[in-house]
């Protein structure tokens, strides 16, 4: 997925969620998601799902998400679902990306658990190829399937602050029903999405162009550019690690 303003890689398994503007292109985008299913399914459940389908069109709608989408399939023969979601919050600051992320760590970290309180989420900080980003992982009551039933829904959020020019965080969200597949699936899964963003360079104005100068050959003795360019090799150690803790 490419922008102006950012680019990731969009995992192959996910579909995008194309948000609807009325009820009746909501049903549409139902009956084309769900395909011959849905001749099944009673009228009441295809309408509780263009209801459904509505609400979140115009979630996103109202937060201006860059791209969502979701994923439904099977592992180890049991259905699995999730949604990502990509945002951006504009912001009026221009601190350095590694002020900003402080600022955040501290703003999402929460108070110390007590025996009344425990702590519900776990935030940390890493350093991903496109800056420093703060991971935020917790759980909530998810969906309400009935008054006495709800399947619980985990969220993993990551906050990258953009670079100064941008004035902006990006904000990746992936949440899933399927916690018992977090770690060996879907956590590896967000973490090649965090470390895929890239903020392309803002568009300069064109500069007039000038006479090239002549190369002034090097002397005896003087050390010449290395091939390719001087730019260090990366770290040996990684240290944005697929386990949010």
């Amino acid at each position: 997925m490419s922008s102006s303003t950012v680019e990731f890689l969009v995992p192959p398994e996910f579909r995008e969620f194309k948000a609807a503007e009325s009820l009746e292109k909501a049903y549409e985008a139902v009956l084309d998601r769900l395909g011959p299913a849905a001749r099944a399914l009673p009228a009441e459940q295809r309408r509780a799902y263009t209801e459904l389908y509505a609400a979140g069109s115009a979630a996103l709608i109202e937060a201006d998400a860059i791209w969502c989408g979701s994923c439904l399939g099977t592992i180890d023969g049991r259905l699995s679902t999730a949604t990502l979601t990509v945002t951006r919050l504009e912001t009026d600051d221009d601190a350095p990306q590694q002020t900003a992320a402080a600022g955040l760590l501290e703003l999402l970290t929460p108070p110390p658990a007590t025996a009344d309180q425990p702590v519900e989420r776990q935030v940390a900080r890493y350093d991903a190829p496109a800056g420093p980003v703060v991971t935020v992982l917790e759980s909530g009551p998810g969906w309400q399937l009935s008054p006495e039933e709800h399947v619980p829904l985990l969220s993993a959020k990551a906050y990258l602050p953009m670079p100064p020019a941008r004035q902006g965080v990006l904000i990746l969200e992936l949440s899933t029903p399927d916690t018992d597949n977090w770690a060996e699936v879907y956590a590896p899964l967000f973490v090649q999405v965090i470390r895929s963003v890239r903020f392309p360079e803002p568009e300069q104005p064109e500069q007039p162009s000038r006479p090239s100068q002549p190369s002034r050959p090097s002397r005896p003795g003087e050390p010449t550019a290395p091939a390719g360019g001087g730019s260090a090799p990366p770290p040996a150690d990684d240290p944005f690690s697929t386990v949010l803790r």
